[in-house]
């Protein structure tokens, strides 16, 4: 699972086998280390309701969301807003046509997946 920022908004992008563990209700957690022994670790659930939000309590950040139609679906973006203004997308990670080896994903979709 992929974590990106901009502005007041946060992506999270999950490969197939990610999408896989979606589906049947397990919870994603990855983390990223920092000098000092600092650890930012970032959590996405799904949510068997509505349940939409977003959460930071200094160490972590929990998104919980409704996405067992999405995962099924061929849309490869969901999307939610939350309080205070921050934008939420949950994507499906397209393979990458022309970056470095190490960002190849061999778990991506492929390009030919519907883009929205």
């Amino acid at each position: 699972m992929k974590l990106r920022f901009r502005k007041n908004s946060l992506r999270l992008r999950v490969n197939q086998v990610e999408v896989e563990q979606l589906a049947v209700g397990q919870t994603l957690a990855e983390s990223v280390s920092f000098a000092g022994g600092a650890i930012l670790e970032y959590i996405l659930t799904p949510s068997s309701g509505p349940t939409r939000s977003a959460h930071f309590d200094g160490k972590s950040i929990r998104i919980t969301a409704p996405l067992h139609d999405w995962v099924r679906s061929p849309d490869i973006g969901f999307y939610f807003e939350v309080e205070p203004g921050l934008k939420i997308a949950i994507e499906k990670d397209l393979e990458c046509v022309d970056g470095p080896a190490e960002e190849q994903d061999p778990h991506a979709y492929p390009r030919a997946a519907k883009v929205c």
